[in-house]
Formats: C-alpha cells, sequence, structure tokens
C-alpha cells in the first residue's frame, strides 16, 4: 500500500516508478558506444574536439545520444516547463558515473544568463545538477558563478561560431582552491560552452574539471 501511495508516474509512458523514467523508457535511450573518456564521443573518434581548439575539460560523462525519444525530453524540460524532466534525467545519468562520482568536491550547472532565466523561470542544467547533487550528497555551487551575456541561441551555430560566442561568457567571483569540479548541462554539442565554464572555474583555483551531461551529440 505505501509503495502504491508513494510512487510516481513516469514521464515517458505514465506507468508507476520508483523515481524518474520507469525502466522501459530508460531502456530506449540509445546509449554512445565506447565513449572516449576525454571528451564523451563514441570511439573511433574520427575528429576530436580537443585538437582544434583550447580543452579546459578533463572528463567527460554523456552516455546517452541525444535522438529520439531523449530530444523530445530535453526540449521539454527547456521549453515547455516540464521541470519534472529535470529530476527524471539526472536519476538516468545517476548510474552511469560509476567511479567518476568519487572524483569530484562539487558540482557546477552551467548558468543562464539572468535574462534567460527570468524568461525561463528555471534553469533546466541546474534541475539535472539539484539531482545529482541530492543523490551524491555533494554540494552544488551556484554563488558567484554566472553567465555574464546571454548571447543568442547556439542550435544552428558552427563550432567555430559557438567558441567565439561564450569565450568570456561567465565570471567566477568566488575562490574554488583545490576543488574538483562537476559541470553539469544537458547536452554536450561542441564543448565550447562547458570548456569557457571550465577555463573560468579554473581560474578561480579549481585544480579539475569534468562534464556530467545527459546526452552527447555526434
Amino acid at each position: 500500500m505505501l509503495r502504491y501511495l508513494f510512487s510516481e508516474s513516469c514521464l515517458g509512458c505514465g506507468q508507476n516508478t520508483a523515481g524518474g523514467l520507469c525502466p522501459t523508457c530508460t531502456a530506449e535511450l540509445s546509449r554512445v558506444p565506447n565513449p572516449c573518456l576525454r571528451c564523451g564521443l563514441a570511439q573511433p573518434v574520427a575528429q576530436c574536439p580537443r585538437r582544434s581548439a583550447a580543452w579546459h575539460v578533463d572528463a567527460v560523462v554523456a552516455p546517452f545520444v541525444y535522438r529520439p525519444p531523449l530530444d523530445h525530453y530535453v526540449h521539454a524540460l527547456k521549453y515547455r516547463g516540464v521541470r519534472a524532466l529535470g529530476r527524471a534525467l539526472g536519476l538516468a545519468v545517476l548510474p552511469t558515473l560509476g567511479a567518476a562520482r568519487g572524483e569530484v568536491d562539487a558540482l557546477v550547472a552551467v548558468p543562464l544568463h539572468r535574462a534567460r532565466l527570468r524568461e525561463r523561470g528555471y534553469n533546466q542544467a541546474g534541475e539535472i545538477a539539484r539531482t545529482l547533487a541530492g543523490e551524491l550528497e555533494l554540494p552544488l555551487l551556484q554563488r558567484g558563478i554566472e553567465r555574464r551575456a546571454a548571447g543568442p541561441s547556439q542550435t544552428s551555430q558552427s563550432a567555430l561560431q559557438r567558441r567565439a560566442s561564450v569565450a568570456h561568457a561567465f565570471a567566477v567571483r568566488r575562490n574554488l582552491g583545490g576543488q574538483r569540479v562537476a559541470i553539469v548541462d544537458d547536452v554536450l554539442t561542441t564543448g565550447a560552452t562547458v570548456n569557457a565554464l571550465a577555463a573560468a572555474l579554473r581560474g578561480a583555483g579549481a585544480v579539475r574539471c569534468v562534464v556530467w551531461a545527459v546526452a552527447r551529440t555526434g
């Protein structure tokens, strides 16, 4: 009776679940085959992004491929106000972290500019990060970490344009001396955003920056 009263509904199919997506809907998420631990792309990597731009990220965990049905979940989280999907996607990522969970001291969600945060009402990366931080009992750092410029949508931008648009987008005004930080985001594409944030975090004293994202694009 207690299990029935406190069960959740899967945001994918509506069936009862212990939390987040049900096992069936989770199994429908395509996984990145043999991912590179440094960039998250499937190996063998035809064109490693670490060779074409400054790469400040030490490791990447981005277990799922950005394709249906996951792209629909991410779109609903970001643009349709389905905030609960942040928790569901965070719980889907959690079992894939493995040993990586013991290699960080704190989490940082990729911040939104205050104008976009005001428009959306919440930060989708923050919803994912809050779930991971709670489950792992790690601090989620927010104060003193901000996005200085809103910038245009990166959806249709090339890798070069993305790097240029976020080159100086982040400011970190707190001491992170000696800390190992996991940057949390929804989708990792070119890596421009997370590397710009990692550079700012390292400038504030972080000694290691890794990325935990839900999905990786090819």
